[in-house]
């Protein structure tokens, strides 16, 4: 197999800052169990396509029970272990990320992939789209 393409270089792009601040809001939310917090960086619709079936939003509070889920793997927290932009314009940034999930003592007990779709609409910058390896 050939070897893979080194990546553009996309931090000067328009929606790179923008871009990693709503995906560090989502994920300070997340990490503070604050639902409304992280859903006020998403816009609506917002798909995020994990395990079946396919979870399509179309407004504040239609979330599953995300935290109950997640007390059962004794999560504490989660953090970036990777953020690459992809793909870049004026008002849109393709972000492949890494993200582990740690439990209180800091100890990390699962790592996923995944894909963020953030944009700028209505003037407002927001995650569409959540891909992600995660259950």
């Amino acid at each position: 197999m050939p070897p893979a393409a080194a990546l553009p270089d996309f931090s000067a792009c328009a929606a790179a800052k923008p871009a990693m601040e709503v995906m560090d809001k989502f994920l300070a939310a997340f990490n503070a169990k604050d639902t409304p917090g992280f859903e006020a960086t998403f816009h609506y619709p917002h798909m995020r396509i994990a395990s079946y079936p396919l979870q399509v939003l179309t407004g504040p509070g239609q979330q599953d029970d995300i935290f109950g889920n997640l007390a059962t793997e004794d999560w504490a927290k989660s953090r970036w272990d990777a953020r690459t932009i992809v793909q870049c314009s004026q008002d849109k940034a393709h972000i492949l990320a890494t993200f582990g999930r740690l439990h209180a003592d800091g100890t990390e007990y699962a790592k996923y992939d995944g894909l963020y779709v953030v944009e700028l609409r209505d003037g407002f910058w927001g995650i569409t789209v959540r891909s992600t390896f995660a259950p």
